[in-house]
């Protein structure tokens, strides 16, 4: 009932936009003909201007009108990833034929546009280039789609250089780190694509840039993650192994607990360090790791308590 009535609502909607759009037609003609009819305007330069504001005008706004709409629709029948490119490619088709139609109202020929094409061409190509670079990177991306609106990526390039960060000793950060911007993508304009970053800031990548970037999608089910812990030397390895291999089979991240991996990473003079590799749900690394390390603080504590008891009762 509920999914006839939201049809309902969304053929309603469709239908006022268009009527409202037959309306905005209607009045132009009419306020058209009255200005000519009452001459009100003289023939000659001022009509071709009046044409000229008017066409824009209407065009601009059944352009507006209609993008709303083709969004509405596109985004409840593909979903937001599809109807931002559905709407892109609108918005861009519309103006151009918008501008095509303001040309021949001017006068200006088929023939002669493609006689000034060339050296239009090679001024606006000169003066433009960044934008029109821009512009073409932006269309090869809507075809292309390396990424999608809502899809969490991290584009690495030249361009935005980040210093890696180190954390003394070693073995407490992960083996490698991807040098880029994480983040996801909240829209894929003709000339920017827009990223809210992990920690919240919102960056516009000109697509120029992002067309031969190299982009790392995050849009997973699962994923590895890898955990490092310090150990004591006073706990024995093969039973810590042993017990933590039970323990977080269970946790409610690890999708495949036969995936589970627990090693010694690397020793010092008095601890140490094991690596847990695990397939986890989610495509962030942060809150099964985060879970992983709880369980495994919370079972080195009680072999801890554990041996310490044990030391009590034989002295």
């Amino acid at each position: 009932m509920s999914n006839l009535s939201n049809e309902k609502k969304y053929v309603r909607l469709i239908g006022y936009s268009i009527a409202f759009i037959i309306l905005i037609i209607l009045v132009g003609i009419i306020f058209y003909y009255g200005l000519y009819t009452y001459k009100i305007i003289p023939s000659g330069s001022p009509q071709i201007v009046t044409e000229e504001i008017m066409t824009g005008v209407l065009g601009f706004l059944a352009i507006t009108i209609l993008g709303r709409e083709i969004e509405v629709v596109s985004r409840r029948l593909f979903g937001p990833k599809r109807s931002n490119m559905i709407l892109t490619i609108f918005r861009f088709i519309a103006y151009i034929v918008l501008a095509l139609i303001l040309l021949a109202i001017v006068g200006v020929s088929p023939m002669a546009l493609l006689a000034g094409g060339t050296f239009a061409g090679l001024v606006l190509g000169l003066a433009a280039q960044t934008v029109l670079s821009n512009i073409i990177a932006g269309i090869m991306i809507i075809l292309a789609q390396p990424y999608h609106v809502e899809d969490r990526i991290t584009f690495v390039t030249w361009q935005y250089g980040l210093v890696v960060p180190s954390y003394p000793p070693k073995f407490y950060s992960q083996d490698s780190i991807i040098p880029g911007y994480s983040g996801k993508v909240t829209n894929i304009g003709l000339t920017y694509t827009v990223l809210r970053l992990d920690d919240g800031p919102i960056i516009k990548i000109p697509n120029s840039i992002m067309v031969v970037a190299a982009v790392v999608s995050h849009e997973l089910k699962e994923r590895w993650v890898r955990t490092k812990y310090e150990i004591p030397n006073s706990l024995d390895p093969k039973e810590v192994i042993s017990i933590l291999t039970v323990t977080l089979k269970k946790n409610e991240y690890v999708t495949k607990p036969d995936s589970l991996r627990v090693l010694i990473n690397t020793t010092t003079a008095t601890s140490y360090v094991i690596s847990i590799d695990a397939i986890c749900k989610g495509s962030l690394e942060e809150p099964p790791r985060s879970s992983i390390l709880v369980d495994v603080m919370a079972a080195i504590k009680r072999l801890v308590e554990e041996n310490k008891r044990i030391q009590e009762t034989k002295t």
